[in-house]
């Protein structure tokens, strides 16, 4: 993703995503890009502010060509080196003033972009510049609903968008704006033999469920962040799919991670370090017995 440069904390690299950390925001990107890769099907696509690359490598499996831009270059000499592909072309730019034609893109992406400057109006207007009339943006960023609840401030978002404030802001420069929401749930899945995808949701009342009571009551959408998709044209559906991306792995991984800081944190602590010094005696003595009481162990 595109942040201003910084000499002292280049926020281009510090809020970039790498496949190497596998985080739950790793697992939010590449659902991002699953679901963008329904539209680009023999299409020319630009991946503005592409990052470190996967996203744009995997689109490249659908398109006839893909563009990644981004703004670091370092990023994107190792991009170009990793990725060598035919139909795959990674540029060093600004999503400000971007390197390309007008109407040149059948499709635009940009993923968690546009919180990162301060001219939104300036970005979209870049990118309806480069779009083919018949093109269709599909842009996401965070609800600033859920950042104002919760008093989050990230010192390298510019600018977050309300919902309303989004949605005009993208109705300024296309006809019609398509709101999807994401989110991430844990989930407990039953299904039959012969599953067709009809799918009953809901939840539980936690607080009643200490009591011993089981309810069952509504799912809550929590709109974390906004998936919208952009166009001038009619040629899109309404009836667009919903996406549920199981992270089984991604989930167990987090668990494993936080088990792992916590414990080394522990290791680290002087009550740990204290309270190894003066049991050790006594384990080495422990130990020494068991090996003269059982020497096949």
């Amino acid at each position: 993703m595109e942040k201003e440069k910084n000499k002292k904390n280049n926020s281009s690299t510090i809020e970039r995503v790498e496949l190497s950390n596998i985080s739950i925001t790793v697992f939010e990107h590449v659902n991002r890009y699953i679901f963008a890769s329904n539209f680009v099907n023999n299409k020319i696509v630009l991946d503005a502010a592409c990052g470190t690359g996967y996203g744009s490598n995997y689109l490249s499996n659908y398109a006839t060509t893909v563009y990644g831009i981004d703004i670091d270059n370092d990023t994107i000499e190792k991009n170009k080196r990793i990725y060598n592909k035919n139909n795959l072309i990674f540029s060093c730019g600004s999503i400000y003033h971007l390197p390309y034609e007008d109407n040149m893109f059948d499709v635009i992406i940009s993923f968690e972009t546009i919180e990162h400057v301060d001219d939104g109006d300036k970005v979209l207007s870049e990118f309806k510049r480069v779009l083919k009339s018949d093109g269709i943006l599909i842009i996401s960023t965070p609800n600033k609903q859920i950042s104002f609840d919760n008093k989050i401030i990230n010192p390298f978002h510019k600018h977050e968008y309300f919902e309303n404030e989004f949605q005009e802001l993208l109705l300024g420069y296309f006809k019609n704006v398509i709101i999807n929401y994401q989110s991430n749930y844990f989930t407990n899945i039953i299904f039959n033999q012969n599953f067709n995808y009809e799918t009953e949701y809901f939840s539980t009342d936690i607080d009643n469920l200490k009591k011993g009571i089981i309810e069952k009551k509504d799912f809550c959408i929590n709109k974390e962040y906004f998936i919208v998709i952009a166009y001038s044209n009619d040629c899109i559906s309404d009836n667009i799919k919903n996406y549920i991306c199981v992270g089984n792995e991604f989930l167990k991984h987090e668990f494993n991670n936080i088990a792992e800081k916590i414990q080394n944190n522990i290791y680290k602590s002087l009550n740990y370090k204290i309270g190894y010094f003066i049991t050790y005696p006594i384990k080495f003595l422990l130990n020494l017995f068991r090996i003269k009481k059982y020497p096949d162990l």
